[in-house]
């Protein structure tokens, strides 16, 4: 072999060693540029192919390689997928790869659980899931997901990707989304944060593409609005589709809406026996309002809330028949039931998809129809009144606080029509309380509380009565969420209001650590057992805007008595505290009585949509709340002149 040869074959040996440590550079995290190196992870590719080849078929791929910073990325290594019986998954392969991109796992048939997956509301279901963790010998740590799912019928327009290629705490170096879409039929899409698809035409279909590239990692920061409206996301629906021969559009809310309603087509009619009590039910009623809440009534006594997702039974409920015979539905089936009762004495009512949640992932708009809904509830137009059929115990009317304040569908007989349930006001969610402090020379101190929390306030402790009858139960659980001062006190009551979204509650006790002394004085704090005292972290160099939805107006009231024996050294005479911010207002007096003193606090807390750069004056009233909220009095023996 000459000379030549031999200086071939050390390029050919050197272009070949070059390829390989180019491609295991593509598997490491130094593939990212340092300026991209930041947050907990860096998805170095991610690209998703959705291809529709049908009215209810299509198949969904996805390639995605992400380098786990750091040992924080606690979710970076979750691989799931799930399925049913309108969907198979073809494709499940993940592995890992060290910093210098040499392989340290593949991902093995033994590694992976496929099981049934039933959601926390839900009794049945027939999604299944494929699962698997992806476990890092060293950080960084570069792992590659590669995934293939075939779609029909009901998972074809339920499980339509919406495209959203990094998360917050991620940073971002390229991705793609493509959708193949047949001529026939045409994409509707919405986007924020990311440039018009190209689109090209490919045989019978129309294709169109996303990029989006050189993401640095926005931060993760509380009080921030939806991923969805700060970082790339892409919406996307299907113009025309079909379910179980039910052909549906998503061109307007109309079109959807008449879908909804053609699937709950004669579901319901009521069987004759309960078409009799229903009459029997509201014999006597003098008011419609009064002939809903019997009704109402009536369904909470004999119905329980149990999920069943199948197939198209994700959208279509259970006929009224079965509710009856069975003695239990899901959102759909039980709002449907309690519609057709309604409908039975004359009284016409509208299904209403809804989002159930504090803060909508995805907020709905007039300009763009989508299915970003979870829940059903029953509206009444004559009475402007929405029902929350899945409650056992709520008043009639109540719709409750993670649905209020936003865009549901109304499902009429002319289609849908997207309409707003209320807002919440703050002075029907919160409560008032008044608490009586009497305190011995000793520091020993009496205890006596009395409060009703209302709307928002009062939701979770009505369904604590439901789940713990057991008084000394509640009193425990109480304790522990730091409510009531101990569980050795006496004339404890909860009782919920059957009538009014109110629950009402009374506690006496004695304790010996509520004053603290230091020589002859006792320090006593006036509001030392429920301080508003919740204060957002300090973040300088804050970069989301602020998004808050809670609305309070909270009033308490504290009577503390003293012994003749003992006078206020400090903090005892009459004053005002006052201020207030775009999030809220707050207002304290302390007045002077004969046995001591009586402290008045009011605070209202609203929603709040602010600028990033009011974030330091938001903190700033949560601040001013605290302290004043840890107001104390200083008491002595008295003076002998």
């Amino acid at each position: 072999m000459n000379v030549l040869h031999y200086l071939f074959l050390g390029c050919l040996l050197f272009w070949a060693g070059a390829q390989v440590q180019g491609q295991r550079l593509e598997l490491s995290a130094l593939a990212a540029p340092d300026s991209l190196r930041t947050g907990n992870s860096v998805v170095l590719s991610h690209d998703i192919e959705y291809r529709i080849t049908s009215l209810n078929s299509a198949t969904y791929s996805s390639r995605k390689v992400i380098s786990l910073l750091n040992a924080d990325e606690r979710s970076g290594n979750v691989m799931h997928e799930f399925y049913d019986d309108d969907s198979k998954v073809t494709t499940f392969r993940a592995a890992a790869y060290d910093v210098f991109g040499q392989q340290t796992y593949k991902l093995k048939n033994s590694d992976i659980s496929d099981s049934r997956f039933t959601s926390q509301v839900s009794f049945y279901e027939d999604t299944r899931v494929k699962y698997a963790e992806i476990p890092c010998a060293t950080y960084p740590c570069t792992i590659v997901f590669e995934v293939e799912r075939k779609v029909a019928d009901f998972s074809y327009v339920a499980g339509i990707p919406h495209w959203q290629p990094v998360r917050r705490g991620q940073s971002l170096v390229e991705a793609s989304f493509t959708a193949y879409v047949p001529s026939t039929n045409e994409l509707l899409y919405r986007s924020n944060l990311l440039a018009d698809p190209t689109v090209a035409t490919e045989g019978d279909n129309k294709v169109y593409r996303w990029t989006v590239s050189n993401l640095p990692a926005q931060p993760k920061e509380s009080y921030a609005p939806a991923e969805s409206t700060t970082l790339p996301y892409l919406r996307l629906a299907v113009a025309d589709f079909e379910i179980d021969g039910f052909r549906g559009s998503y061109r307007s809310w109309e079109d959807f809406g008449k879908f909804i309603g053609d699937i709950m087509v004669g579901r319901d009619a009521l069987p004759d026996g309960l078409a009799r009590e229903v009459h029997d039910r509201v014999a006597g009623a003098t008011t419609e309002l009064e002939k809903i809440d019997r009704l109402y009534r009536f369904m909470q006594e004999r119905m329980r809330y149990v999920s069943i997702q199948l197939g198209i039974g994700g959208w279509q409920p259970f006929s009224a028949a079965y509710v009856e015979q069975n003695r239990f539905g899901d959102c759909k089936a039980l709002s449907n039931y309690m519609g057709a009762m309604l409908r039975e004495v004359g009284i016409t009512s509208y299904p209403v998809l809804i989002e159930w949640e504090e803060q909508m992932d995805y907020p709905l708009t007039e300009e763009f129809t989508t299915s970003s809904f979870n829940h059903m509830v029953l509206y009444v137009p004559s009475q402007d009144m929405y029902l929350e059929c899945t409650s056992n115990d709520a008043p009639t009317g109540y719709l409750g606080e993670d649905k209020q304040d936003r865009n549901v569908l109304w499902i009429t007989p002319e289609g849908g029509k997207l309409a707003r349930t209320p807002i919440l006001e703050p002075a029907a969610n919160g409560h008032t309380r008044t608490v009586d402090l009497t305190v011995n020379h000793d520091g020993w101190t009496e205890v006596g509380i009395q409060a009703t929390l209302y709307g928002g306030a009062q939701e979770f402790f009505r369904y604590m009565v439901a789940e713990l009858p057991d008084p000394q139960d509640q009193v425990k659980w109480l304790h522990e969420q730091q409510l009531l001062p101990d569980v050795s006190g006496k004339g404890y009551s909860f009782v919920p209001n059957k009538d009014r979204p109110e629950v009402s509650m009374t506690y006496t006790t004695g304790v010996g650590n509520y004053v603290r002394t230091l020589g002859k004085r006792l320090f006593v704090p006036i509001n030392g057992y429920f301080p508003e005292s919740d204060v957002p972290s300090s973040d300088p160099d804050r970069k989301l805007p602020i998004e808050t939805y809670t609305t309070r107006f909270l009033v308490d009231t504290v009577n503390l008595h003293l012994p003749p024996e003992l006078e206020f050294e400090s903090g005892g005479g009459e004053s005002t505290t006052e201020f207030s911010h775009t999030a809220g207002e707050y207002r304290s007096r302390i007045v002077p009585t004969e046995t001591g003193l009586q402290w008045i606090r009011s605070l209202k807390l609203l929603p709040v949509s602010l600028p990033k750069e009011a974030y330091a004056g938001y903190r700033q009233f949560f601040l001013d709340v605290s302290k004043a909220e840890r107001m104390q009095v200083v008491v002595r023996e008295k003076r002998t002149k």
